[in-house]
C-alpha cells in the first residue's frame, strides 16, 4: 500500500517509462521529467542489472544533459545493499528516484521488504518523485507484472504477478513490447485483479502521474488503459491450465503524447 500522506502534503509524481530504444536527445521524455522535478534537481538511479549492461551509463549521460544536477547510482547485487546507509542518506537527499532493470523479479528480490522499499514510499508521499525506466516501471504498483506470454488471448498461468513497491494500489504496469503483444498479458492480470486499471507503455514513452492522480502521455508511443470497472463474466473460477480466459465488458484506451486520462474517474480527460 503507499504510505500515508501527511494533512500538508501532497504525493510526488510516479513516472512509468517504457523501455528506451532512441538515442539521446530523440525523445522528450528525460526533459519533462527533469523540468516537472525542478530545476538542476539531485538524481538517484537504482539499479539491477547484469553486470555487462550499458544502459545505466547512456541514462546517466540523458539525465545530465536534460538538466540534473547530478547522478548517484545504486547498485543492487544483494538484499543487503538495500540496506546501506549511503544507500538510504543517497535517496533522503534527492530530487528524483528512477529505478531501472533488465527484468521485474531482479529488481523485486534485492528490494522487496527492504528499509530502501519502505523509504521510497515514505519519500514519494513526501513529495519526491519516482520513476521506473524499463523492468523498473512495473515494479513501480502494488501488484507486479513480473511476466507472461506473448498475443492477444489471456490464458491461465500464462501472467506472473508478483509483490512490488506499492507506490500505487490502483495500477498493473506493462511496460515491454508492442501493444499486441502485451494484450493478452495485461488481460490475464486484470482477470485476476479487476479492481486495478492496466497501463501497457510503448518503447520511449512515459505516463507523467501526478498528485492529482491525472495521467499525461509523452513520447514517441502510446499507452494502452485497460478498464475493468465494469467487467462482465469471466471464466477465470473455472478454467483448466493453460485454457483460454474469457472476460467481457471492457473498456480500452490508447493515448498518445499531449493526451491525458485521470485515474480517479477513469475517464480520458
Amino acid at each position: 500500500m503507499p504510505a500515508r500522506i501527511a494533512p500538508d502534503q501532497s504525493r510526488g509524481y510516479l513516472i512509468p517509462i517504457g523501455v528506451t530504444v532512441r538515442g539521446a536527445g530523440e525523445t522528450g521524455v528525460f526533459k519533462r521529467m527533469i523540468a516537472i522535478v525542478g530545476q538542476h534537481p539531485g538524481v538517484v538511479m537504482i539499479v539491477a542489472t547484469a553486470a555487462d549492461d550499458g544502459m545505466p551509463d547512456e541514462l546517466d549521460s540523458r539525465l545530465i544533459a536534460s538538466g540534473a544536477r547530478q547522478v548517484q547510482r545504486i547498485i543492487l547485487t544483494s538484499r543487503g545493499d538495500s540496506e546501506l546507509q549511503g544507500a538510504l542518506a543517497a535517496v533522503e537527499r534527492a530530487d528524483l528516484v528512477l529505478l531501472y532493470a533488465d527484468q521485474p523479479l531482479r529488481l523485486s528480490t534485492l528490494l522487496g521488504g527492504t528499509a530502501l522499499a519502505r523509504l521510497l514510499r515514505r519519500r514519494n508521499a513526501e513529495g519526491m518523485a519516482v520513476g521506473g525506466i524499463a523492468a523498473g516501471a512495473a515494479i513501480l504498483a502494488e501488484h507486479m507484472l513480473a511476466g507472461g506470454a506473448h498475443g492477444p488471448t489471456p490464458r491461465m498461468g500464462s501472467v506472473t504477478l508478483a509483490p512490488g513497491l506499492g507506490l500505487s494500489n490502483r495500477l498493473v504496469i506493462d511496460q515491454g513490447g508492442a501493444s499486441a503483444d502485451r494484450l493478452g498479458r495485461l488481460l490475464g492480470a486484470l482477470a485476476l485483479n479487476p479492481f486495478a486499471l492496466g497501463i501497457g507503455i510503448d518503447p520511449d514513452t512515459a505516463a507523467f502521474i501526478g498528485p492529482d492522480n491525472v495521467m499525461d502521455v509523452a513520447g514517441h508511443g502510446g499507452v494502452t488503459v485497460v478498464d475493468p470497472a465494469d467487467v462482465g463474466h469471466s471464466n477465470i473460477a473455472d478454467a483448466s491450465p493453460s485454457a483460454p480466459i474469457s472476460i467481457t465488458n471492457l473498456r480500452v484506451h490508447v493515448l498518445v503524447h499531449g493526451a491525458r486520462y485521470d485515474l480517479d474517474f477513469r475517464r480520458p480527460l
